[in-house]
């Protein structure tokens, strides 16, 4: 089922989004931030998972985790929006990258939050209309790499 929807908003997305995750990766999100002057990028590259932002043409940021430890709160399977969250972590910040798409309204949507030492220094949000999705790529992944989303200690663990 979870295959089936994840295709389904994969082709509902009418993106202007310059993707520019290699052939062999799968996209779990990108758009363009502030009228398309920065490019915003979540890849999913065999078991490594990779973020990118910055301008499209050279990206000013980028840093990839291992799918058994890269941070990812997976969708509860309720409410009128399907989302993800993923954070990466660099140092004293973390960026924590985060999609989703309205059943009802069928949009798409995205962002980044960015903290220093947990407090909050950026809120970014996709420019409307450039959204595309991959939902649920990296539950799978990880899913796939023997870890289970424990929904009582809202973490992943062994299955």
């Amino acid at each position: 089922m979870r295959f089936l929807l994840a295709s389904l908003f994969l082709t509902l997305g009418t993106s202007q989004a310059h993707a520019h995750c290699h052939q062999r990766s799968a996209t779990v999100l990108t758009c363009t931030i502030d009228q398309g002057a920065k490019q915003l990028e979540v890849c999913l590259d065999g078991e490594e998972v990779i973020y990118r932002f910055g301008p499209a043409d050279a990206p000013g940021l980028t840093l990839s985790a291992p799918i058994t430890e890269v941070a990812h709160q997976p969708w509860p399977g309720i409410g009128r929006a399907i989302w993800e969250s993923t954070t990466f972590r660099n140092g004293a910040f973390t960026y924590e990258v985060h999609s989703s798409f309205d059943k009802l309204d069928q949009i798409s949507d995205g962002g980044v939050k960015v903290r220093e030492n947990g407090r909050e220094i950026a809120s970014l949000s996709c420019d409307r209309g450039t959204t595309e999705l991959g939902l649920f790529a990296i539950s799978d992944a990880k899913e796939a790499a023997g870890q289970c989303w424990d929904i009582d200690a809202q973490r992943w663990g062994g299955c």
